[in-house]
This record gives structure tokens, C-alpha cells and sequence, in this order.
């Protein structure tokens, strides 16, 4: 066996080897549904399958503040709107928190999407 095939046979080896290593693990996502606790903070991850939790219940007039971080590059998650706020926006950079202050309706729901509408989350009066 020559040098090259030599080489060419552990280039193979390594190459096996590492398709066999395990994925890297992607933390759960989380509940679709939360309460929001007595703080008022909630937070939201944005990844490629929308937002996580997409639901937070909380009472009637209380102050929250919805703290979003996208996960990774990967996604539609590059802004945050709020259509009934005056279409309210804010940018999402990869994995950096943003903070975003709403007072919960007197009834039904706040609603927030993504910057074209694919991923939909709601803040509902319980």
C-alpha cells in the first residue's frame, strides 16, 4: 500500500468515525403554554420552529415584560411585532435578550408575530 492510499484510508477512517459521533443536543424548546409568574418576566425563545412558550396567560391590566432571545440565524425570527400596539417592532439578534414591556388586555389577547407572519404567539387574559 502506497503512502497516498495509506493516507487516503485514514482520511476515510476519520471521516466514518465522525459521521457516527453523536448530534449536538438542542436544548427542549419548553411548554407551548405558560402562566406568567408574579414578576411579570416571560421568557420567549425564538428558533426555528416559532415561539417558545407561544402562550402566556395572565391576568386582565398586569404589567408584563416579554424578554425574547433568538436562538440562532436559522429562523424567521428577526424581528418581533406587535400589530394591536401600533405595530410595534423590535429586532431580535441572535442571542441577545430583548425586553419588551405590554400591559395585558382587559380581555382576549395581545398578539405578536414574527416580521413576516409565520410565527404567532399571544399574551391571553386568563
Amino acid at each position: 500500500m502506497t503512502i497516498a492510499q495509506r493516507l487516503g484510508a485514514i482520511a476515510l477512517l476519520t471521516l466514518v468515525s465522525a459521521c457516527k459521533a453523536q448530534p449536538a443536543q438542542t436544548p427542549a424548546p419548553g411548554p407551548a403554554t405558560v402562566t406568567a409568574p408574579a414578576n411579570g418576566r416571560v421568557e420567549i425563545r425564538v428558533d426555528d420552529q416559532g415561539y417558545h412558550p407561544s402562550t402566556i396567560r395572565a391576568a386582565a391590566g398586569s404589567s408584563l415584560t416579554l424578554v425574547f432571545r433568538r436562538v440562532d440565524a436559522l429562523n424567521c425570527g428577526d424581528k418581533v411585532k406587535f400589530p394591536a400596539l401600533n405595530n410595534l417592532e423590535r429586532d431580535l439578534p441572535v442571542g441577545q435578550a430583548v425586553e419588551v414591556p405590554v400591559t395585558v388586555p382587559a380581555s382576549g389577547a395581545l398578539a405578536f408575530t414574527c416580521g413576516m407572519g409565520m410565527y404567532r404567539g399571544s399574551v391571553v387574559v386568563q
